[in-house]
């Protein structure tokens, strides 16, 4: 079954055709990589690939990953980073909020995670080229009025793989987040 969403914005009509449900798939070989660093370091990763559908639409499928090893303020930052992200085919933006992405793992590689997919209008483009879009923003403000206080952002990245960039100088111990507290 599928949903067509439209929404009318600045005058200009906007339509994806989604899933409604979002399927899953294993990654190909080489999806495009993209994402951004925090300020204070460590990173988000995420990897899509087109995919044809049984009507000859156009899916796009992906994962994400955030680095093991961040600072406190942005360990749970992951998920409204990707609300801000976009996904463009040829140049166009064709899928707004990335928080339809399966988390997995950092990884050196992304192929065949288990990825969800979207659909789009677009018929399906076997060379299409996937771009992918997160802006610079702030992600934790925490000021008292004064100059003083923290303001770590988001923002694109020179590392190909971000999510396997370390957030911290201390023992991953220290930086590393299992669920559980262990004593001494």
């Amino acid at each position: 079954m599928k949903l067509q969403l439209c929404a009318v914005t600045l005058g200009l009509m906007f339509c994806q055709i989604a899933l409604a449900a979002p399927s899953t798939v294993s990654l190909g070989g080489a999806p495009t990589l993209g994402g951004g660093e925090y300020s204070t370091g460590g990173g988000i990763t995420i990897a899509v690939e087109p995919r044809r559908t049984v009507d000859d639409q156009l899916a796009l499928c992906g994962v994400w990953a955030q680095s093991d090893r961040l600072i406190a303020y942005v360990r749970r930052s992951g998920p409204s980073v990707l609300d801000r992200g976009s996904l463009a085919v040829n140049g166009r933006v064709v899928y707004r909020d990335l928080s339809f992405l399966n988390q997995v793992a950092p990884s050196k590689s992304y192929a065949k995670s288990e990825a969800t997919c979207v659909g789009t209008s677009l018929p399906w483009q076997g060379n299409a080229s996937v771009e992918i879009r997160i802006p610079r923003h702030v992600v934790v403000q925490d000021r008292d009025g004064s100059r003083d206080g923290i303001e770590i952002r988001f923002g694109p990245s020179e590392a190909a793989n971000p999510a396997l960039l370390s957030g911290s100088v201390l023992p991953s111990r220290f930086t590393s987040w299992k669920g559980t507290f262990r004593g001494n």
